[in-house]
């Protein structure tokens, strides 16, 4: 139904935004595939400078939209469109918030980029129904593997679609399929899918602070138990097999391994982040700035694809020897190490510098 002017008042007022305490996580998947989700909290204090996030809330408006013949709205921010049949004020407002939080956080990691002075789309239906509904209208063949998604979203092109699970779900599906949105946008090579589902699962885990997000992008107590489990019943997959796997490769397999599959991704790029005293961050750092930049290294005998998303799995093992400084058989050591670390209860940003 349309929006009364109590709602459009509501909305533009940032004060009108719930209260919203228990951090999000998500179970996450690939920017093309899908996303289940697992909720949890992150015990924090108000004052733990570790979480970080935006000053002050940035200024909302509405447009109308129509879906199916339906009256719905357009939510509009610096960034942001954000097309939905929602109609509860507060959680729209901190959707808002949260996607422009969220933007600046991936900016964080590519401090040099150009920013894009287009909006980015996205589309966060009240129920599955109209998410399956606009999933087979706009996504052609792909929409028999997107239709699969029990809970959650995918990004497609540069663009993403979820449907409302609750407040700490939706939230957290939304600032994931954000980073691959942010990525499809911005950057002119593929990263290595692996990797950036590792990143995106690092904006999963959610603190609310005088209604503004907060993330501190090395926690994520979900992604440590799947981890932790995935490392006790011999589930984790080999290091030289990960690099080369996207979420696609997975969607098959029991739970058990997909969910083995979005932790060790998490880990690897938290221990970019964060392992042995950060010293991989500066390369994680030139990593995705070249890969946003198109000059991302690809080895002289590998083809050198036209395709801006072309990915060439062969093309991973080199491009990590060479960003990080050693072979992969040593790369593999310090993850293993980080791994056993993590999961045996140390904090995962100790490590920070």
């Amino acid at each position: 139904m349309p929006f009364t002017q109590a709602y459009e008042r509501s909305l533009k007022t940032p004060s009108a935004a719930r209260s919203l305490r228990s951090p999000a996580c998500t179970c996450g998947a690939s920017s093309i595939i899908l996303i289940s989700i697992l909720a949890g909290c992150v015990p924090t204090t108000p004052s733990d400078p570790h979480w970080q996030g935006p000053a002050s809330p940035v200024s909302v408006h509405s447009d109308p939209w129509i879906f199916r013949g339906q009256a719905a709205r357009t939510i509009q921010t610096d960034h942001y469109a954000i097309h939905t049949t929602i109609t509860d004020a507060d959680f729209l407002q901190s959707l808002a918030q949260l996607m422009e939080g969220a933007y600046s956080q991936y900016r964080q990691l590519t401090p040099g980029l150009l920013p894009s002075d287009r909006p980015m789309d996205c589309y966060v239906f009240a129920q599955r129904s109209e998410w399956a509904q606009f999933t087979a209208a706009h996504t052609g063949q792909d929409a028999a593997v997107y239709l699969q998604v029990n809970r959650g979203g995918y990004t497609r092109l540069d663009w993403f679609v979820a449907y409302y699970i609750g407040e700490v779900g939706t939230f957290a599906v939304a600032a994931h399929e954000g980073w691959h949105q942010y990525v499809a946008r911005h950057f002119k090579t593929r990263l290595p899918p692996f990797l950036e589902e590792g990143i995106a699962t690092m904006f999963e885990n959610i603190r609310w602070e005088n209604n503004l997000p907060r993330w501190d992008l090395g926690l994520n107590p979900n992604r440590v138990a799947r981890l932790r489990h995935a490392l006790n019943d011999r589930q984790l997959f080999p290091l030289d097999q990960l690099i080369t796997m996207h979420a696609g490769d997975v969607v098959g397999m029991r739970g058990g391994k997909i969910e083995a599959f979005y932790a060790q991704d998490w880990a690897f790029a938290v221990f970019l982040l964060h392992g042995d005293h950060g010293r991989h961050r500066p390369a994680l750092e030139k990593l995705l700035t070249d890969t946003a930049n198109g000059t991302a290294y690809l080895p002289a005998e590998l083809p050198h694809s036209v395709l801006p998303d072309a990915w060439q799995p062969q093309s991973v093992k080199p491009l990590l020897e060479r960003y990080l400084g050693e072979d992969l058989a040593t790369i593999d050591r310090e993850y293993q190490a980080y791994i056993r670390a993590i999961t045996a209860g140390e904090d995962p940003t100790t490590d920070a510098p």
